[in-house]
């Protein structure tokens, strides 16, 4: 059944009881193109949490990556105990799942895992739940062209052994910073076909090209996917204390006024983040180093610094010749970790360093983060597990 060609599904639960939140897993089939990383057995203990609490656990969306892993048999064999425990949890009806931009088929979900699946989840009267993708001003009308791309892209990962992401600073791998310049020629090449077609008495639309860089300057600048300033505004006009989404994979809580902004973030890369709601209030923290996380990630929204700039300002700050970017450059000087948004995760700093390059590739990266795993998380891990 199609996730998104269908009536909008909303289900309702009190707000009285302890309910955790994750989103944005990413499950795919294992392989070094993998995001998730083979944190399973990280995941299967915050659920044993859950269960023993006798808590609820709401998935916000995008926990299975169909695009990378191209069917779910992969991703079924590389994670089974995991959708074996989520799916317990899903038996005795403790299990929500929020539809997301990925999730095209449903019955998994439904009919194999036993969740209990929505497009919006409603929390007592004042908290709705949603992926998130409903924000974002590209996504929401390409909803099924979009899996196309989504999946050209994966390929091109898998293909190349490298990751194209943002931000930049993060990924800064040979291909990806190549595409950033791609990008800049494109841009240069519209603006320049736009203005001879105005000479010659054409309409040509170099605003709407500029929307999409824009975009993704943006999205590189620290309002991933551009959901934040739609969801505030919502904030303000309609009824809810609070707005819970993932998708943009930047966790946090946000305050605005008496109401608050919470992001769920993700499990991708080096990420374990999650959310709870005790009864009366949200906490935000990684699962891993057991940080708590509070609307620090969001500071260049709230001052304003990221809607001072547009793709032009972006590049004339950051480019410096020879696919080299300020933003990279300095990144690698201060780097400690293979991190995904977050910059400093404290079970990092005591491990070996992971120093991320233009040259290195989703293999080594991920063979190291393998070794690390093995060696030292686990006991960091136990430590940061909230007690009981």
């Amino acid at each position: 059944m199609s996730g998104w060609n269908r009536p909008i599904t909303t289900e309702r639960i009190g707000a009285d009881g302890k309910i955790w939140f994750v989103s944005d897993l990413h499950l795919g089939d294992g392989t070094p193109s993998d995001a998730f990383f083979g944190k399973d057995r990280l995941l299967m203990a915050l659920c044993d949490t859950v269960e023993d609490e006798g808590a609820t656990l709401v998935i916000g969306g995008d926990a299975v990556d169909f695009q990378q892993a191209w069917s779910f048999t992969r991703i079924l064999r590389a994670h089974q105990e995991l959708f074996a425990t989520l799916s317990r949890l899903g038996r005795d009806g403790r299990l929500f799942y929020v539809v997301g931009n990925h999730d095209y088929d449903l019955s998994l979900y439904k009919e194999m895992l036993n969740f209990r699946v929505c497009d919006e989840l409603i929390i007592g009267d004042d908290i709705l739940v949603e992926h998130g993708y409903q924000y974002d001003p590209f996504i929401k009308g390409e909803l099924v062209t979009g899996q196309v791309s989504t999946k050209v892209h994966h390929l091109v990962e898998r293909y190349l052994d490298t990751w194209l992401r943002i931000p930049l600073g993060e990924f800064y791998t040979l291909p990806n910073r190549f595409a950033f310049w791609l990008a800049h020629k494109v841009a240069l090449a519209t603006w320049g076909w736009a203005a001879f077609a105005r000479l010659l008495g054409f309409d040509a639309s170099y605003e709407e090209s500029m929307k999409q860089l824009d975009f993704w300057a943006r999205s590189n600048m620290g309002d991933p996917m551009c959901i934040f300033r739609p969801i505030q505004r919502r904030l303000a006009q309609d009824k809810w204390k609070y707005i819970v989404c993932g998708h943009s994979h930047l966790p946090g809580i946000v305050p605005n006024g008496d109401r608050a902004y919470v992001n769920t973030g993700s499990w991708t890369f080096a990420s374990s983040h999650y959310v709870v709601w005790d009864g009366k209030k949200f906490s935000c923290n990684d699962w891993i180093s057991g940080r708590a996380i509070g609307a620090e990630y969001y500071q260049p929204l709230l001052d304003g610094t990221v809607d001072e700039k547009d793709f032009w300002q972006w590049w004339r700050e950051n480019y410096m010749g020879l696919l080299r970017f300020r933003e990279g450059e300095e990144r690698l000087v201060r780097s400690r970790g293979w991190e995904s948004y977050l910059r400093d995760y404290q079970h990092l700093s005591v491990t070996p360093a992971i120093v991320p390059t233009g040259l290195r590739s989703i293999r080594a990266v991920r063979q190291e983060e393998e070794r690390v795993r093995e060696t030292a998380v686990p006991a960091t891990a136990r430590a940061a597990t909230p007690s009981k």
